[in-house]
């Protein structure tokens, strides 16, 4: 068999000679050195030169003929790694094996995945010094769109594809950001619509090597018939599609686009794939597109699937009548149609999420899927859900929305069987948050749970609830998110007067104020005063207390007397001097007050109510000539004109200075006097914004908790502004598991929020987010309490606390 490969190997060298004008080779070439396009001979008129085959290339002595990718002669090479060479006479190119002392070449063909869908898309954000960028993965930093492609990798040829040590071989070359070495260029993608290329990329490949085969990543190759799946070869995969728009093209792939490795036959190394690219926010799922920020599991795109309860809605349909006026949230946030008696259809409000994913929208601030809402101080979420009523032909005749201010898991789907509850990933403030396989309630008699019907002639209608109504928020399905309901408007009826029952928020008597004529007993919410009404909204028995000013208080001589915690108000008039400077400003005229503690008090002065804007200052003893304690000015910037501060004050006397800001500033001003003991002697004063520490080591326990268990806990009092927040936020700060309560005012703790294991911080850091809401007209008191999650939770902390415009 070896005569006759020889003698087949001779007749062909002999046949090359003589295409070439040459009288044949001096010697026969061996078996290790001649035959074939990829061996050697010497011959031409050069003692030791060898004349590559095939060609007119005669190299000198010393040399050997290079052999190309195509296994062609391409010219002479000083010099030959080892492993390239072949016989005496051959360098083979990178990629080719030397067999029989011929240069041959893999077969490498592309072809679609066995598993995986050969295009998704993804929306990544690139940083400016990531490795990606660096190396042409995409085009920029920042938020880019990414096609990425999936193929496989075939060596269809008869010897192996040999590309030797990344560390030794020249076929690698190193990439220091990936502290990896990788095959430049191995892979070109191009994006084409009509023959025009919109997109193109040449990327680089980590490890050709076939897992369990017979090469690995620290000496890479592909055996005959082995097989590497992509991307598990490149070093990215991806190409850059950012800024091209949706539609239908097709996706070349060409594997050794540049020829840089030997093969057997190019014309099989690309493969094309029809792309309908849709310009998805995210990743192609299961033939649909899923979002950036949600997972794709299975072919399933783990988002939310929202939808009301129908039944619900008609087991609860009610009509009722309720009084507001002129400054009610309802009227400003347009749940109603106007003040006074309304006429409205309600009934309750139920979103189940039936999955696969949590709503998760994220933080409220900046978003624009929330409002915050200065009436009522907190966030809504936008457009959640909208109630509609409809005539016979259609028309909508009122309409009204969901006033989503906390979606949060109530109950679930399956009472037998409760689904896992999450938790928020991405910074939310806990509050709006709905987990897979549970619902949101809101009851009967929820502000804005209803549609005013006021104006709606008696007769037949349908009420129709849609969830999601303008497809804010990524669902697995929208069919479901509309539920319709018959109901019939009963006509509009007068209102007959009956006594006023006090504390119900109703308007009995038809006068057109709630709960109007209940002084002191019966009184529900106490609020601060409001001059001029005749009712008593602090409910000590007294309307209209503290609205009359007092004589006399424009000297220092004749203060005005704080006797207990209420609203005292006095007038600057023209005639009002400016005798005192204070140390925080203010330069227009002054009036003054007193008080005196019997012991250690924290106390709280503020005029933020004032008709004009002004500085306070507190001094030590009966006159103005002590030392100042406290000042304050500006302290609520466009929330309110006017100074408050909170301050832990020693038993004595103090005389309060209030100055107008500006010399011509003529009104009244409003001082709101707050002693507060209602925390307790070891409750701490925040005074300011930024971090305060606190350790709940060896801190009381109290026997009972509004939020969660009994455990160790620490309290402080902190000035809160009217029509903002306060955030208080111990992200990052605290070593054991945290919850806060917080009040808007301490003493009076109407509106109290607790805020947990769903208020978590953005990443792994511990920690809660929580806020004051300053509801309160005027500013207020507020409360922060920081305690354990359970009774051994406890420790060193620190808050940070900052106010929220």
């Amino acid at each position: 068999m070896k005569n006759v490969v020889e003698a087949l190997l001779m007749g062909s060298w002999l046949l090359a000679a003589a295409a070439c004008g040459d009288d044949g080779p001096t010697e026969p070439p061996s078996g290790t050195g001649g035959g074939g396009p990829g061996g050697g001979g010497s011959g031409g008129g050069v003692s030791g030169s060898i004349r590559c085959p095939l060609s007119d290339i005669v190299c000198p002595g010393g040399a050997r003929c290079q052999i190309d990718a195509e296994g062609k002669p391409s010219g002479c090479a000083a010099a030959c790694d080892a492993a390239r060479a072949c016989g005496d006479t051959a360098c083979c190119s990178p990629g080719a094996t030397c067999a029989r002392g011929v240069c041959e070449a893999a077969d490498l063909v592309l072809g679609p995945p066995e598993r995986e869908e050969p295009v998704t898309f993804a929306t990544v954000r690139v940083d400016e010094d990531a490795c990606e960028l660096l190396h042409g993965c995409v085009g920029a930093s920042g938020r880019r769109a990414l096609m990425r492609f999936h193929v496989s990798l075939e060596n269809a040829g008869d010897v192996p594809l040999e590309l030797g040590a990344p560390s030794e071989s020249d076929v690698f070359e190193p990439n220091f950001c990936e502290d990896s070495y990788v095959v430049p260029r191995f892979f070109r993608a191009r994006l084409g619509q009509g023959g025009a290329v919109v997109a193109e990329a040449e990327l680089d490949a980590r490890c050709v090597a076939m897992p369990g085969g017979q090469y690995g990543c620290d000496a890479q190759g592909l055996g005959p018939g082995e097989h590497v799946e992509q991307p598990g070869t490149l070093a990215c995969n991806a190409l850059d599609v950012t800024g091209v728009p949706a539609g239908r093209y097709e996706l070349e792939i060409t594997v050794n686009p540049n020829r840089t490795l030997a093969e057997a036959r190019f014309d099989n190394n690309t493969i094309v794939l029809p792309v309908d690219y849709t310009a998805c926010d995210g990743t192609i799922c299961g033939g649909a597109c899923c979002p950036s920020g949600h997972a794709c599991e299975a072919g399933v795109c783990i988002v939310p699937d929202l939808r009301p309860d129908r039944q619900r809605i008609v087991d609860t349909i009610q009509f009722s009548y309720q009084t507001f006026p002129r400054d009610a949230c309802e009227l400003m946030e347009r749940c109603i149609g106007g003040p006074g008696r309304r006429h409205l259809l309600e009934f309750e409000g139920r979103v189940e999420n039936a999955g696969p994913g949590h709503l998760d929208p994220g933080p409220e601030f900046n978003s624009p899927l929330f409002e915050y809402a200065q009436c009522h101080q907190h966030f809504h979420f936008l457009n959640f859900t909208d109630y509609r009523l409809v005539d016979a032909g259609g028309e909508v005749v009122s309409q009204g929305h969901k006033q989503a201010f906390c979606l949060v898991d109530m109950e679930p789907l399956d009472p037998s069987s409760p689904a896992p509850r999450g938790y928020p990933t991405s910074g939310g403030m806990g509050c709006n948050f709905l987990s897979a396989g549970w619902a949101d309630t809101y009851d009967v008699g929820t502000p804005c749970q209803w549609v005013d019907v006021t104006d709606v002639p008696e007769g037949d209608y349908t009420l129709r609830v849609t969830v999601n109504p303008i497809g804010a928020i990524a669902e697995q399905a929208i069919e479901n998110n509309v539920v319709e309901v018959p109901v019939h408007v009963p006509a509009f009826a007068p209102c007959e007067p009956e006594p006023e029952i006090c504390g119900d928020a109703v308007d009995q008597d038809c006068d057109g104020l709630p709960d109007d004529g209940c002084q002191g007993e019966g009184c529900a919410s106490p609020v601060p005063e409001v001059c001029g009404n005749a009712v008593d909204e602090n409910c000590n028995g007294v309307p209209d207390d503290g609205c009359t000013p007092i004589p006399g208080a424009d000297s220092c001589e004749t203060p005005g007397e704080l006797t207990g915690s209420m609203d005292y108000a006095a007038e600057i008039t023209a005639e009002n001097t400016s005798d005192v400077a204070l140390p925080c400003g203010g330069s227009g005229g002054e009036v003054f007050f007193r008080f005196t503690l019997p012991s250690d008090e924290v106390v709280y002065l503020g005029t933020l109510a004032s008709d004009v804007d002004t500085a306070l200052a507190v001094l030590e003893g009966d006159g103005c000539g002590g030392p100042p304690v406290g000042c304050a000015a500006d302290s609520c910037g466009d929330a309110a004109p006017g100074a408050h501060f909170a301050a832990r004050l020693r038993a004595g006397t103090y005389t309060v200075v209030v100055k107008a800001s500006r010399p011509e500033a003529l009104g009244t001003v409003r001082l709101r006097f707050q002693r507060a003991s209602c925390l307790g002697e070891r409750a701490g004063v925040i005074s300011g914004s930024g971090l305060i520490s606190g350790d709940t080591t060896g801190a009381p326990i109290p026997p009972s908790s509004l939020c969660g268990a009994s455990s160790p806990e620490q309290t402080f009092y902190v000035p809160v502004c009217p029509g903002t927040s306060t955030v208080v936020s111990s992200c990052g700060l605290t070593g054991f598991p945290m919850t806060i309560k917080t009040a808007d005012d301490a003493c009076n703790p109407i509106d109290i929020e607790c805020f947990g294991p769903l208020s978590a911080c953005a990443g792994e850091r511990e920690g809660v987010n929580s806020r004051i809401y300053g509801a309160r007209p005027g500013g207020s008191l507020g409360a922060i309490t920081v305690k354990g999650r359970t009774p051994v939770d406890f420790g060193p902390y620190q808050l940070f606390v900052a106010p929220f415009q």
